[in-house]
């Protein structure tokens, strides 16, 4: 860990020039507390005393996956989601060599494969590699910057929910775009502090936890991608509200239309998962039709749960 008082910015360095926004518990487990603070000098939120290594432990939930098939291990949303990725990256001439990096279990790796690219996957965690492999996948636990990964070698790079996690996330776009050929692409996905579900929720925001390092808005990433690096931004966009809000919503609704507090309370406790408000939205034409509305409205508005952000290396 390092020294509180000397702890810098994650991404202009500076230290000492901060100030405190909250604390919060642990994943609301009790275990520990999270402190969020501002830095004075460039606005980026970030986690005090947060970890200059990798702590496996963190991402232990992996284990979860051992054992699973892939129908059971991969949400079928989320590969839908994938393949509008590949979308977007041929439409923007990415070519057909791609490095996920943060692969987690392979998803997108599997997702990828299926369509025909050629692609390969890294990530930290061991645990995480390890149900990749088991599923046959060219999954490897291999550092991002370590030698076995040559420079302009892969035509796109991604990075889903990456960058939030390292302790130098300029270094790590450094890299990313080294690793790239020149014009290849860069695709980049991270929660949004600035986001509707952040705004509501407050401390109960899903995006809050001891992994999550740096807390980036639309402005501080690509300032973050413009002062550091030759990457010209091909577009960017905020996007979805989580589960989470939805339901909050909802209960609040609920809570208008009833005026029975009692019930209220007996309905939230029996809050519904995240994957069952997805894919009730997916089988209804209504619901579908209302997401791209409010899509629309979070994008305009910046106010979208995740940040999206697609760059090119200059060629």
């Amino acid at each position: 860990m390092v020294d509180e008082e000397a702890q810098s910015c994650t991404l202009c360095g500076t230290v000492g020039h901060r100030r405190y926004l909250f604390e919060k518990l642990n994943d609301n487990s009790g275990v520990g507390l999270i402190k969020i603070c501002r830095c004075c000098v460039c606005e980026n939120i970030y986690l005090w005393k947060y970890n200059n290594f990798f702590d496996d432990e963190l991402y232990a939930y992996y284990t979860m996956y051992a054992g699973k098939t892939k129908d059971q291990a991969y949400d079928p949303l989320t590969k839908e989601s994938y393949l509008q990725v590949l979308k977007l990256l041929e439409s923007n001439g990415g070519g057909r060599s791609i490095l996920d990096v943060g692969c987690g279990n392979g998803s997108f790796v599997d997702a990828a494969m299926v369509q025909g690219y050629k692609i390969r996957g890294i990530d930290p965690s061991q645990s995480a590699v390890d149900v990749a492999q088991g599923f046959n996948l060219p999954v490897q636990n291999i550092d991002f910057f370590s030698g076995k990964i040559k420079e302009s070698s892969f035509d796109v790079l991604t990075m889903f929910e990456v960058i939030e996690h390292v302790p130098e996330p300029v270094r790590f776009l450094n890299r990313a775009e080294h690793v790239v050929k020149p014009g290849g692409l860069i695709y980049i996905t991270t929660p949004n502090f600035n986001s509707l579900d952040r705004r509501v929720l407050g401390k109960n925001w899903n995006g809050f936890h001891r992994e999550h390092l740096t807390y980036f808005t639309p402005a501080t990433l690509i300032k973050a991608i413009s002062n550091n690096s030759g990457l010209e931004v091909l577009h960017a966009e905020t996007r979805n509200m989580s589960g989470e809000l939805i339901t909050y919503i909802k209960y609040l609704a609920a809570s208008f239309l009833l005026r029975d507090s009692c019930h209220l309370s007996s309905e939230v406790n029996s809050n519904p998962t995240q994957p069952d408000i997805r894919t009730r939205i997916a089988e209804s034409p209504w619901l579908s039709l209302v997401k791209q509305g409010a899509n629309f409205f979070l994008d305009a508005t910046g106010l979208g749960s995740t940040v999206v952000i697609l760059l090119k290396r200059s060629a």
